[in-house]
């Protein structure tokens, strides 16, 4: 969480006075918040979910993504990506990333089968994937593409924002976004089908609210997954706040870029510097053991930095379901058994992605924020140059 006080509160008391908590009303807070999120992403429609996991399978299901379909992830995302794919029925194959800590093109194409239905590039730690690519690579094999872009939330890439490339782009709002209300999603896309389907996913009365709508291809058994009020009042209040945020932190970490690079240091590969969201500085080491020492100097002098390899769940070796092959949470609903998948099936070995393991091991990452002020700054370049010497 970057900022959050009075205006959220302000917004709702003003909720909270006129009554109108529930989600369905004539202009409430999450019919704002949609309208207005598909506005700044540059997309023709938004759900609100509960989460950005939710929000992840909502547009698989809207896509029509399901049993003897795989879908490519990348090595270093959280857990859930990969999880929403079993969600929707499918089956999860684990390609490579690249020095820029997103999926690797040239690995993509590999871990493309005849099986494959969609591709998931994950903007992770606020870096974009190469869109340019990764879109031309799918249009090629005439695969799906879904943005996850839940730790990218107002980023972009070579102009356009991030949830706008793709078929379909998926957003988280929980506590450690750019953009939160404790928890929270949202999926946008371009096409009217993808946002049906994907809203009986989200809400299993999308089509049920109007009783005398009648569309029985759209009415199938869905869960409940749709956002509050609550939680729409405090998104378009922190909607108001992201592009400042980012700008300053594009503008913080280009300067301490500068800072390392001078001193030295290698960086990992920025693919979209000047529309990205700014929240991560990288640079790469030769060893693990390098990358290791440049964090201890970094925390010597009160600067917090990490290894992507240390990041747990966000790291492939570390998805225990998906390495069982446990994939629902009863065996005659798991996807990895399910007759449709026969061929679709893959091997998970903890070796499936070692170039992944070495780039995440040899690299480390410092986080941005925009209340660091000039002094605050100037201490991190700083501990950049001592921690590069």
């Amino acid at each position: 969480m970057y900022r959050i006080g009075q205006a959220e509160i302000k917004q709702l008391q003003k909720l909270f006075d006129s009554g109108a908590i529930f989600r369905y009303g004539s202009g409430g807070e999450c019919d704002r918040f949609e309208r207005n999120w598909a506005r700044y992403v540059g997309v023709e429609h938004c759900r609100m979910t509960r989460s950005g996991t939710s929000a992840l399978y909502a547009a698989l299901v809207g896509l029509g993504v399901g049993p003897g379909d795989q879908v490519i992830v990348p090595a270093y995302t959280y857990m859930a990506t990969a999880l929403a794919v079993l969600g929707a029925g499918a089956i999860p194959v684990i390609a490579d990333v690249d020095e820029s800590l997103t999926l690797c093109p040239k690995d993509l194409k590999r871990r493309i089968t005849k099986h494959t239905r969609a591709i998931i590039p994950v903007h992770m730690v606020g870096l974009p994937c190469d869109m340019k690519r990764i879109t031309k690579i799918a249009r090629k094999r005439k695969l799906l593409v879904l943005e996850d872009a839940c730790q990218a939330v107002g980023g972009g890439y070579e102009g356009r924002m991030l949830g706008s490339w793709g078929h379909a782009g998926a957003f988280s709002f929980n506590f450690f976004k750019n953009m939160t209300c404790g928890e929270g999603g949202a999926f946008v896309t371009n096409a009217e089908a993808v946002h049906q389907r994907g809203s009986v996913a989200v809400d299993c009365c999308s089509f049920y609210w109007n009783p005398e709508e009648e569309r029985e291809e759209l009415q199938f058994a869905g869960p409940n997954f749709r956002g509050s009020e609550v939680e729409g009042a405090i998104l378009n209040v922190q909607l108001r706040r992201i592009r400042g945020m980012l700008k300053t932190m594009r503008a913080h970490k280009q300067e301490l870029l500068q800072i390392g690079l001078e001193a030295g240091l290698e960086s990992i590969k920025n693919n979209s510097l000047d529309y990205e969201c700014g929240t991560h500085l990288g640079f790469l080491f030769a060893t693990e053991d390098e990358a290791r020492s440049f964090c201890n100097r970094l925390a010597d002098q009160g600067v917090s930095s990490f290894l992507p390899m240390d990041t747990g769940r966000h790291v492939y070796t570390r998805w225990e379901p998906i390495l069982r092959y446990q994939g629902a949470h009863h065996s005659a609903l798991n996807p990895f058994k399910l007759p449709a998948n026969r061929k679709a099936r893959v091997k998970y070995k903890l070796d499936t992605c070692q170039d992944s393991l070495d780039v995440l091991a040899r690299a480390v990452l410092v986080s941005m924020h925009p209340n660091n002020t000039k002094v605050k700054l100037r201490k991190m370049g700083e501990a950049i140059r001592a921690a590069a010497d």
